[in-house]
């Protein structure tokens, strides 16, 4: 007689993700960057997470990892040591990615672009131009992702870069946005299966639900930029990070924690 094969069992609780992003690690010890201790600063939002929204089963790191600085991979990498989940990184205009996939190419790191979890598959572009402020996506980065949303339709997608692909409302931080965006959004909209938007470089909280489709940014995990200035300004709130749920029905749920004052 021979066996039945068992249907996989469908896993009913979301997948639960954490965000941080743009924690500019410096390469010295005791360096600072804009006056914060980025390192201690980031290592104070992993310990918030860790007691208010572990376990997890992955964390997303949205560039600018570091300050310029390929010593800051080896600072950063010792923060998260011994965290036992996956880390996935894309980098950003303050990212020299060959030194990051050099210093962050083993576990828990990765530096894959599509990553398939149960009922979802996150899709990690690399939006960063060399020497430049501002973000791109060139003719085989959107190909890569118009072929992976197809080959992978049968799955709800959440598609993860550093630059904005939308206005920040900020004229300065608008000029360094990604570039043609409407590609990338002319893109998703032909992919019906496409879930959440979620982005980091404008050091800013964005929540909105376009055409079904939720878009996300997030504050960085040291110093935030003024909302709806002209020039270039910083803002008093404290760091933050994101915390993510995605359904296997395609919901999401996300909110942005900010760190409570110290004391």
């Amino acid at each position: 007689m021979s066996a039945t094969r068992r249907p996989r069992k469908r896993r009913n609780k979301p997948l639960r993700l954490l965000q941080f992003t743009d924690t500019h690690v410096s390469g010295d010890e005791d360096g600072r960057v804009r006056g914060i201790d980025t390192l201690a600063s980031l290592r104070d939002c992993l310990d918030h997470a860790r007691r208010h929204h572990f376990p997890v089963d992955a964390v997303l790191l949205t560039g600018d990892l570091v300050q310029d600085d390929p010593r800051g991979y080896l600072r950063l990498a010792s923060a998260f040591s011994g965290l036992d989940v996956p880390v996935h990184c894309v980098p950003g205009n303050h990212d020299l990615p060959a030194e990051m996939e050099a210093l962050l190419g083993n576990p828990p790191f990765s530096l894959e672009p599509v990553v398939r979890r149960d009922e979802w598959t996150l899709l990690l572009l690399d939006s960063s131009v060399p020497e430049a402020g501002h973000g791109a996506l060139g003719p085989e980065s959107l190909a890569f992702l118009d072929d992976a949303l197809a080959r992978y339709a049968d799955s709800h997608a959440l598609v993860v870069l550093h630059h904005q692909p939308v206005p920040s409302g900020c004229l300065w931080l608008d000029q360094i946005m990604l570039q043609e965006p409407g590609r990338l959004l002319a893109l998703l909209a032909r992919h019906d299966n496409v879930r959440g938007l979620l982005w980091g470089h404008v050091h800013q909280a964005h929540d909105s639900l376009r055409d079904g489709v939720h878009y996300m940014s997030t504050p960085s995990t040291c110093f935030q930029f003024l909302p709806a200035s002209e020039r270039f300004a910083l803002d008093d709130r404290p760091p933050a990070y994101r915390w993510l749920h995605l359904y296997p029905d395609g919901r999401v749920e996300s909110r942005v924690v900010w760190l409570p004052p110290p004391g």
